[in-house]
């Protein structure tokens, strides 16, 4: 693990833990992009059994505090004590702990449910990370992560990257002749990871993962167009279905849900 780059995150999330709600939840793009993922998590799940669920670096909650639809028990992890402090103010029936993702107080076997909701490319311990998710999963449970960047949107070949190069271009234009900004003011967050999709299969392999699904999705992130907004569900919804399987593995968030193997399979 970078322990520079984990201290640099804490100091980040520290300092900026009271705008936290504002930038990551309170916009209504990242509402409809919740109310997606969260969909997909109770599809994966699929009326499995979970009563105990861990949340690896929740913030302040937002998605720990829905789990309990699905989970009779919710805990969470955070690094930075700031945000872990709104979390347990708002949300005081989860278990939540300040803890490195490496290193989890947690007993071997212990949850049913693990995932990560857009914050692994902020840990620069991805091998460790999963290891340590796959040491307190009960055999059999279930590991998902949602909305990690991929390498490949940026990459000239990836029609992904042109459609959100012209969704920007379109909020310039359209905040020029608005009162109101159609994106909240920008928080520059410290440097972080983005993931070949090919290189994190074979990192959850290795760490004893047994993949059943691994796909990428493209949204537009902090997108505040009221007209888009409209529809913006139903395009992640048709994006899934079609676009998606035509340019595979190009969209801008890489999801996977993956089980724990029985045997591990780390040489």
């Amino acid at each position: 693990m970078n322990k520079q780059k984990s201290q640099e995150q804490k100091d980040y999330y520290n300092k900026t833990a009271k705008d936290y709600d504002k930038w990551h939840i309170e916009t209504a793009s990242a509402k409809i992009i919740d109310a997606w993922n969260f969909k997909n998590l109770k599809k994966f799940v699929n009326n499995k059994k979970i009563n105990k669920a861990l949340d690896l670096a929740c913030g302040t909650g937002r998605i720990s505090n829905n789990l309990l639809n699905i989970s009779d028990q919710v805990y969470g992890v955070d690094i930075s004590e700031e945000v872990l402090k709104i979390a347990k103010q708002k949300y005081p029936q989860l278990k939540l702990t300040q803890s490195e993702v490496t290193n989890l107080p947690y007993d071997n076997n212990y949850f049913d449910l693990v995932i990560i909701n857009g914050s692994l490319h902020h840990f620069f311990a991805v091998e460790e990370t999963l290891t340590e998710a796959y040491r307190v999963l009960k055999p059999g449970g279930l590991f998902v992560l949602l909305g990690e960047p991929n390498q490949n949107y940026l990459k000239f070949y990836n029609p992904f990257f042109y459609f959100w190069a012209l969704s920007r271009v379109f909020i310039k234009i359209s905040d020029i002749f608005k009162t109101k900004k159609s994106s909240p003011p920008e928080l520059i967050e410290p440097d972080a990871e983005n993931y070949k999709p090919n290189k994190l299969k074979k990192q959850l392999t290795a760490a004893g993962f047994d993949i059943k699904q691994f796909y990428t999705y493209d949204y537009f992130h902090r997108f505040e167009n009221k007209l888009f907004l409209k529809n913006y569900y139903n395009y992640l919804e048709f994006e899934h279905r079609t676009i998606a399987k035509i340019f595979k593995n190009l969209g801008a968030a890489i999801q996977c849900v993956a089980y724990k193997n029985n045997i591990r399979c780390r040489k």
